[in-house]
């Protein structure tokens, strides 16, 4: 069942009922546990499963992007080696009709993932219109603002005597330029331990 569209794997009888579960989850952005429906397994047999179903909606398109579903089976396949290979005679045979049908109600189930808008989506949407605002009236508020003169930028310091300190000059770790210490021990009179 790897690279299989999961819309082949669906009992043709359970459709209609997951179209409706579909419509929930494009609308909705997930759906609570699903009632049971059949899943085709690799050998042919079908199991029951019920699932809880969630969605990735792009937040740059606001499209669905995958449909993601937990599920829990219910009942087991009439064959339990999943994993063998489907015999072709015990393939169920469908009529050209019920084909039509079954394809009609898949393509009913794609046009609702591309077309439904989302809710997850229209939340995004307004989220990212009041962002759009919100830096507008901020840019406005730039442009409007008046510039300054260079009267208003000016910082006169007031020193009268234009004395420097030697508190001024204190550097960081209480070591001044302007004194000499010859107490301290050179690094090569240092013992090592």
């Amino acid at each position: 069942i790897v690279d299989k569209d999961a819309l082949q794997l669906y009992h043709p009888d359970d459709l209609t009922y997951l179209r409706h579960v579909y419509e929930t989850i494009v609308k909705e952005g997930g759906a609570p546990r699903s009632n049971h429906y059949r899943l085709m397994t690799q050998n042919g047999d079908f199991v029951k499963v019920e699932t809880e179903w969630s969605s990735f909606i792009n937040p740059w398109s606001k499209k669905l992007e995958f449909v993601i579903g937990k599920h829990y089976i219910i009942e087991g396949p009439a064959n339990p080696d999943v994993f063998q290979v489907q015999n072709p005679e015990t393939v169920h045979k469908i009529s050209e009709e019920e084909k039509i049908k079954i394809q009609n109600a898949k393509d009913r189930i794609i046009r609702i993932m591309n077309e439904v808008l989302t809710k997850p989506a229209e939340v995004a949407k307004q989220h990212m219109n009041r962002r759009c605002q919100d830096l507008s009236i901020f840019m406005e508020s730039l442009i409007e603002e008046q510039p300054r003169t260079d009267d208003e930028l000016r910082l006169d310091i007031h020193d009268p005597d234009h004395s420097c300190c030697e508190r001024d000059s204190v550097m960081l770790g209480g070591i001044s330029p302007h004194h000499e210490y010859n107490d301290s021990k050179s690094s090569t009179d240092t013992p090592l331990s």
